[in-house]
């Protein structure tokens, strides 16, 4: 079944692009919180015949401007699109952005947003789910839109 709402879909595509960019983010605190608990020494000395021979280890690409003010727009920033997402429905919401970006087997189901947020303990179905995160994107595209001019703005002052 193909969803023919092209403003849904468009919100869905940008706060997945959104969620793609943030869990590529590198984590500062991470890296700050494991600097003292060994030496990072092993890690930089390179094994000669190994490491210079992989083929699949490649610098990771640097974030550009639109990428960070996407990121930050959508999720970081005071104010943010997400801020305006109840708080009951921010699990649901980061749930299913988590399960559309990971290509699993079966493809996206939301039965599986149903078992991740209690099955039957929740006391909702799959369908009410669907229906609580349309309305929630729709609520999303409805606001992306008057601030449209936003993200544009925010590149142009890098």
């Amino acid at each position: 079944m193909a969803r023919k709402d092209a403003e849904f879909e468009a919100m869905e595509e940008t706060l997945m692009e959104a969620w793609r960019v943030l869990r590529c983010s590198p984590d500062p605190e991470r890296g700050f919180l494991a600097s003292g608990s060994r030496s990072g020494w092993p890690e930089i000395v390179r094994d000669k015949v190994m490491d210079y021979a992989d083929s699949e280890a490649q610098p990771r690409l640097r974030l550009g401007r639109r990428e960070i003010a996407l990121r930050d727009a959508v999720f970081v920033e005071p104010g943010c699109l997400m801020e305006s997402v109840a708080v009951a429905n921010r699990p649901l919401v980061a749930l299913v952005l988590a399960m559309k970006t990971r290509h699993e087997p079966g493809g996206f189901r939301w039965e599986r947003v149903w078992e991740a947020m209690g099955g039957r303990r929740s006391g909702e179905t799959s369908d009410a789910f669907r229906m609580r995160y349309g309305r929630v994107v729709r609520d999303l595209a409805r606001l992306w839109a008057a601030r449209s001019g936003a993200l544009d703005a925010a590149c142009d002052e890098w």
